[in-house]
């Protein structure tokens, strides 16, 4: 269950996050097993930013309620998960070196990194992010 915004990568994203978040913990569905995810969808080295596409969503298992949103499947498949602090500063050095810590995976460049934010790992002040590989 996921929404979607459009429009540079900055600000709004986190708030589009933010906003996502009280929706679900006014409708009770943001407790000790949720999982939400956040996907860059476009390349913004070749995405101009109007064109850009940001999406949040909350995990749910098929068939279950979706908390009045739209519902789309994610891509499974292989992916390299690195667990960094929940901190805009690691944040940031997370992307900066994605590179390095990606060099030898067979990263597929045609899928997005997917951001996982487990409640749990949210709680110790960790959050994932899960980089598709071939």
């Amino acid at each position: 269950a996921y929404r979607r915004r459009t429009g540079p990568y900055g600000a709004e994203n986190k708030q589009l996050m933010e906003d996502f978040k009280a929706y679900l913990r006014a409708r009770g569905r943001l407790g000790a097993d949720a999982v939400i995810l956040g996907i860059a969808l476009d390349d913004p080295a070749a995405t101009p930013g109007c064109a850009q596409r940001y999406e949040v969503g909350l995990v749910i298992e098929p068939g279950k309620e979706s908390a009045g949103l739209p519902v789309r499947r994610v891509d499974g498949g292989r992916y390299a998960v690195f667990t960094v602090a929940h901190t805009a500063r690691a944040v940031a050095e997370f992307w900066r070196e994605l590179p390095a810590l990606t060099a030898g995976l067979p990263v597929d460049r045609a899928r997005p990194v997917v951001e996982r934010y487990a409640a749990a790992k949210v709680a110790a002040h960790l959050c994932e992010f899960c980089v598709p590989l071939q």
